[in-house]
């Protein structure tokens, strides 16, 4: 290359320490134009966003994966304690709803409870905002619990367990809100097998809970499921645990009866 007798060449190239910056510039840019934009499902994302709106009196719980809010809700106090899970899946965004729409309607009726209610209606936030079963590690939360049989024969990798049993940090938080307030009963909801699922002593609540919701009540779910949280809770730890499966109909069509089906969970002997 000629240059004007006038053009000093090195005004021209940049000098060593240029080049390693220009050239991290580039692949910086690279490595974001090749980034898939993070998914976002807007019936899950609504729903986080109503519950982080909301005006009940959330105490937060925990953080998850990506560092959003886990948040749940004590209303009233007595001997028994129930707790009410939704959103262990963020694909099964109307599991969260109803447990949402749970807290809401129980609040007013607060003072009026004879137990204590743990409403947590998203355990997996990062999942619900995504719309995917997994968190953001892409581990199956209601497989990464630590029972005697985790880890074992996994169906597909959206049962993932995880790398070792309670790696997750919503994993960790159930564990330690189970230790925090010892339930005598927990119902989880999930969708879309339409069933009331009972782990451990719990036959006899998800008899009647099918007399509100209309679904069977069975104590198989047809399928292992190693390192689940009805294991590690209600075959384990002898707590009646209910996996309370929605059906595949409209949210306002299985809302009232899955309400009610919740309200007695929270009455029950």
């Amino acid at each position: 290359m000629i240059f004007p007798q006038d053009q000093d060449p090195r005004k021209i190239f940049p000098r060593p320490g240029q080049w390693i910056f220009l050239t991290a510039l580039v692949m910086f840019f690279a490595a974001c134009a090749g980034r898939p934009a993070i998914k976002t499902d807007a019936y899950g994302t609504d729903i986080y966003a109503r519950l982080k709106a909301s005006k009940l009196p959330w105490e937060k719980l925990g953080k998850s994966v990506e560092g959003r809010e886990i948040y749940g809700l004590t209303l009233g106090d007595g001997d028994s304690t129930v707790i009410i899970f939704g959103g262990f899946h963020g694909s099964e965004r109307e599991g969260a709803d109803l447990v949402l729409h749970f807290a809401e309607m129980l609040y007013p009726q607060r003072h009026s409870l004879k137990s204590r209610v743990v409403i947590v209606p998203a355990v997996n936030p990062d999942g619900l905002v995504r719309g995917e079963r997994l968190n953001a590690n892409r581990v199956d939360v209601n497989r990464n619990f630590p029972t005697e049989n985790w880890g074992g024969k996994v169906r597909s990798r959206n049962n993932f367990p995880g790398t070792s049993p309670a790696s997750e940090p919503e994993t960790r938080m159930v564990i330690e809100l189970l230790k925090r307030f010892p339930p005598q009963r927990i119902v989880s909801v999930h969708t879309a097998l339409a069933v009331n699922n009972y782990d451990g002593p719990g036959a006899g609540l998800a008899g009647r809970m099918a007399e509100k919701n209309g679904y069977p009540a069975e104590g198989d779910i047809g399928y292992p499921t190693p390192g689940s949280f009805g294991t590690y809770a209600g075959k384990e730890r002898g707590i009646p645990t209910i996996t309370l499966e929605l059906g595949r109909r409209s949210f306002q069509e299985m809302r009232d009866p899955n309400l009610d089906a919740l309200m007695l969970a929270v009455t029950f002997p």
